[in-house]
């Protein structure tokens, strides 16, 4: 059973009285206190501390060094936590690092709180490091505990990997990814098998990446709906608030995380891992589109014929995918431009989205020309649709002149500044479309309307896709306005 921990970051008594109080109300088990956090501690003052938490608490005395506020050396710091296992704590939390003195002498008394022996790592670390940490813990307290900041999204798939192994062998542990990547842990950690998660009181976390509670303990309970977004980067996302949005009008208990997989760290092994913690779908976004298509057992008619996939769903066994950027570009055309037989048509870009806006053109008989930095990409993608690969260079000399443009590069997104477009493609009764959401307004969006053109930016395109896949993932017709809303709204 995993139990939810409050954490209390207060430096006097009628705070941390009013914090515990609050605390319980929202759920937690029990409620950790920050000695760290207090002055002048003396077995007094611990005893009182203890007495107005009025509820089960665990006495923590985090170093500087492990990401608290405590500055002791070794005699001050041994005798502060002699005096907190003194004070009647249920638990005490020790640090594998510093505290072996106390960890033996507390581990010999007859009577004494039970002891979560922990090791908190800063910065990222191999899986063996992070199994030795947990043999060692184990063999010093009655609960391991390990935390580690996670930079990216297959930290904290390796950190949950690893929590299931210790599960099945009925071990007493818990496992924290620290930071946003680190969340994965933090709403898996039922499923991890963690006995201890850690939340806060709003506003006033105690590491990074904590909950708050009412929310961590509502994902401790069965039927939450665990959805999210594979990418690098995913920090331009507007994803989560969009689908919790959908989520809320649909009545559901749910969370949607954005994963930042770098490279080649999305893998087969991560996509189990996230399937055995209970994910139901996952949203795939740019550099991962090919490889999701190429891991899905099971695909739909528009991830064939793009040979792309933007959306995974887990059925039993199969992970089934599904290019729902195909609906969404579709429903950004529709009463906005008509596409008629021969219009002359350019794509900038031929990466994984570019393939859904491929595969409607040439649906609707528009003549199309690709262009991409990587030649043999865009050759690719022409044979696939019916298309012709250019290079600017080419498009120069032939003086080209299109009806419609299509930007599907990142360039203009927020984080990867400029402007995809050579400025004499543009003119009057142009039509220029940016599936780009983040910024709303691109440069290029600005510089095609400056010349009497129309230009269209990519928010609808990615609204009608996330109500998609939606629908895939849950089997309820979401609440459209709404997630046009909320991406209205994260977008500012």
């Amino acid at each position: 059973m995993t139990h939810l921990v409050v954490s209390l970051v207060d430096n006097s008594l009628s705070g941390i009285e009013g914090s515990a109080k609050a605390a319980f109300e929202s759920g937690a088990d029990l409620v950790e206190v920050r000695l760290d956090h207090f002055k002048g501690l003396t077995l007094r003052k611990a005893r009182e501390i203890r007495h107005v938490v009025r509820g089960p608490a665990i006495a923590t005395l985090r170093s500087a060094g492990e990401g608290g506020r405590s500055a002791l050396g070794r005699r001050a710091r041994e005798e502060m936590l002699t005096r907190a296992s003194e004070a009647g704590f249920e638990y005490i939390d020790l640090e594998l690092d510093r505290d072996a003195s106390v960890l033996d002498h507390i581990r010999g008394e007859e009577w004494r709180p039970r002891i979560i022996a922990s090791k908190h790592f800063l910065k990222p670390v191999s899986k063996s490091s992070i199994q030795n940490a947990l043999r060692s813990a184990l063999g010093h307290g009655d609960i391991a505990k390990v935390a580690m900041t996670c930079e990216s999204a297959s930290d904290a798939v390796m950190l949950a990997q690893t929590g299931l192994e210790l599960s099945k062998r009925r071990k007493r542990f818990a496992i924290i990814g620290m930071g946003s990547q680190g969340q994965l842990t933090r709403v898996c950690a039922r499923a991890i098998g963690s006995e201890l998660a850690y939340a806060s009181l709003p506003g006033r976390e105690a590491a990074p990446g904590q909950m708050e509670a009412r929310l961590q303990s509502d994902l401790l309970r069965e039927g939450v709906v665990l959805l999210g977004l594979i990418g690098h980067p995913v920090s331009h996302s507007v994803s989560k608030p969009m689908h919790e949005a959908a989520l809320v009008k649909a009545g559901l208990r749910g969370i949607y995380l954005p994963l930042d997989f770098p490279g080649s760290t999305f893998d087969r092994n991560a996509l189990k891992v996230l399937r055995s913690l209970g994910f139901k779908g996952l949203n795939v976004t740019i550099p991962h589109k090919w490889k999701a298509f190429e891991m899905s057992n099971g695909k739909g008619g528009n991830a064939k014929a793009t040979e792309a996939v933007n959306t995974l769903s887990f059925r039993g066994t199969m992970v089934y995918g599904e290019n729902t950027d195909v609906n969404g570009f579709s429903r950004l055309l529709d009463g906005k431009i008509t596409i008629t037989r021969g219009l002359k048509s350019l794509m900038v870009g031929a990466g994984g989205a570019a393939r859904a806006v491929a595969y409607v053109l040439s649906e609707r008989d528009a003549r199309l020309s690709v262009v991409d930095i990587d030649k043999r990409r865009a050759r690719a993608l022409a044979r696939m649709f019916r298309a012709r690969a250019v290079t600017w260079g080419q498009l120069w000399k032939e003086r080209a002149e299109f009806d419609l443009i299509v930007n599907c590069s990142p360039v203009g997104m927020k984080g990867i500044p400029g402007n995809p477009l050579k400025p004499w493609l543009l003119g009057p009764g142009k039509s220029y479309v940016d599936i780009i959401f983040n910024p709303p307004a691109t440069e290029a969006m600005k510089e095609a309307e400056g010349k009497g053109g129309v230009a269209i930016g990519g928010l609808e395109m990615l609204v009608q896709q996330g109500a998609e896949s939606f629908r895939v993932w849950t089997g309820t017709e979401p609440d459209v306005e709404a997630m046009r809303e909320a991406a209205r709204s994260a977008l500012g």
